[in-house]
C-alpha cells in the first residue's frame, strides 16, 4: 500500500517541476530581454542617457574632457566637505527643531538660514567649478557643454504643474 500512495504522489510532483521550471524560465529569459534588449534597459551608457545632473552635462564632450570635468567636480566636492557637513548638521538641527514639543519659530527661521547659507555656499563653489571648466574649452566644446546643462543639467528646463 506504501508503494501505491508514492506512486501517485510521483506525477503530481513532475507536474509541479515541470510548472516551476517553466516559470523559472520564462524569468530568465524575461530579466536577459529587459537587460540586453529592452529600450527601458537601466544600466551603462543606457542608464546614463536617463540621468540628469551636472557630471551628466559634459557627456557630449571627449573622453579626457569628461574626465576632467568629474574630477574637478570631485575636488570641488573635497573642497566643499565641510560646508556640506555643516548643511547636513543644520538639517539634522532643523529636523530636531521640528519634531519638538513647542514651536520655536526664531530657533526654525535661524536653523532654515544655516541650511540656506550651506546650501548657496556649495552652490557658488560648483558654479565656479563649472565656470573654470569652461574657461579652458574650444567655443564648439563650449557649446557642447552649454547643450549638456541645458539638457541634462542645471539650466535644464523643468515643466511646473501650475496647479
Amino acid at each position: 500500500m506504501l508503494a501505491t500512495q508514492q506512486n501517485g504522489k510521483k506525477p503530481k510532483l513532475l507536474i509541479a517541476s515541470i510548472i516551476l521550471n517553466i516559470f523559472l524560465v520564462g524569468c530568465l529569459a524575461g530579466g536577459a530581454y529587459h537587460l540586453f534588449w529592452s529600450d527601458h534597459a537601466t544600466f551603462g551608457k543606457n542608464h546614463a542617457k536617463n540621468q540628469t545632473g551636472l557630471r551628466f552635462a559634459a557627456e557630449n564632450l571627449s573622453d579626457e574632457q569628461q574626465e576632467r570635468f568629474r574630477d574637478s567636480l570631485r575636488q570641488t566636492r573635497r573642497n566643499a566637505r565641510p560646508i556640506i557637513m555643516q548643511g547636513i548638521e543644520a538639517r539634522r538641527h532643523l529636523h530636531e527643531l521640528l519634531k519638538a514639543p513647542t514651536f520655536d519659530r526664531v530657533a526654525i527661521s535661524a536653523a532654515v538660514a544655516k541650511v540656506r547659507e550651506s546650501d548657496v555656499a556649495v552652490r557658488i563653489e560648483m558654479e565656479e567649478n563649472l565656470i573654470k571648466f569652461a574657461e579652458t574649452l574650444t567655443t564648439d566644446e563650449r557649446i557642447k557643454l552649454a547643450e549638456g546643462l541645458a539638457n541634462k543639467g542645471p539650466l535644464r528646463e523643468r515643466i511646473v504643474p501650475l496647479n
